[in-house]
């Protein structure tokens, strides 16, 4: 995030503050509370968000974005070779998508939301108003970085500071910014569900933002442990890419990455 995003978050967190003290006397918005454990929404069908069966069909893909689709289309092999599969974490947003239908759990204080998810045992912490890390503080990573803000009854999620995302259903770059809502609504049978999307917004890969949209419901059960580690999927990717580029078959496995390291030390 430039020092540029910095300011417009803060001047939005302020203007928000502002617009919600002028608005107390007259209406009090009560903000829902995401707190608790979440599972699939089973009411309606939804699209696929995760990275497994490769990259979602009609994205508005650039040139250089199709490329980059082809060739990790190549990297990942005849087996659809995916970053789960070895153990790196999701990212986001497609951790969002539940992967194997693995339960998440939030905990929501008035500065922060951390989500717990049991696949790999991934944690996302989004920091709300201006309790923020300064921007040359923060490290990219599969989650990126998330700051919140209120807009009445809506948390509103900018997340920036990713590594690459070649391997999601929404593949992007690390020069894409994702801007994320939660909110609850109720449906017909009184389910309480939490609506989560997403709007992937990417000079690199795309003409114009990507959006996503997930459901859930919640969940009387519990996070069970399911841990993992994402360098050593980022090390196969490298080696296949060196073996694409050399016009070599594209067959590296993991067991080769575990040589390598054996012979470094």
């Amino acid at each position: 995030m430039t020092s540029r995003d910095s300011r417009t978050i803060r001047a939005l967190i302020i203007a928000a503050a502002a617009t919600g003290a002028a608005a107390a006397g007259a209406q009090t918005v009560e903000r829902p509370d995401f707190t608790g454990v979440w599972e699939t929404y089973t009411g309606a069908p939804q699209v696929r968000a995760s990275g497994f069966g490769g990259t979602r069909a009609g994205l508005p893909l650039t040139e250089e974005g199709q490329r980059r689709v082809d060739e990790y289309r190549e990297l990942s092999g005849p087996e659809r070779l995916n970053a789960a599969a070895h153990c790196a974490d999701y990212g986001v947003p497609a951790v969002m998508g539940l992967p194997g239908s693995y339960p998440l759990e939030f905990i929501q204080k008035p500065d922060q939301l951390t989500i717990i998810f049991e696949s790999n045992n991934e944690v996302r912490r989004i920091y709300i108003g201006d309790r923020q890390l300064p921007p040359e503080r923060r490290l990219r990573s599969r989650a990126g970085y998330s700051a919140a803000i209120w807009e009445d009854d809506a948390l509103v999620v900018r997340t920036t500071d990713l590594l690459d995302g070649q391997d999601q259903a929404q593949p992007y770059s690390e020069e894409a910014t994702i801007d994320e809502t939660f909110s609850i609504e109720t449906d017909d049978n009184g389910t309480e569900v939490l609506v989560y999307t997403a709007e992937i917004t990417d000079p690199i890969y795309y003409t114009e933002p990507v959006e996503v949209v997930r459901r859930y419901q919640r969940y009387d059960g519990f996070i069970l442990p399911y841990a993992c580690q994402d360098e050593l999927w980022y090390e196969l990717l490298e080696l296949r890419r060196e073996q694409l580029e050399a016009g070599e078959p594209v067959d590296a496995r993991m067991s080769d990455i575990y040589e390598m390291r054996e012979e470094k030390e």
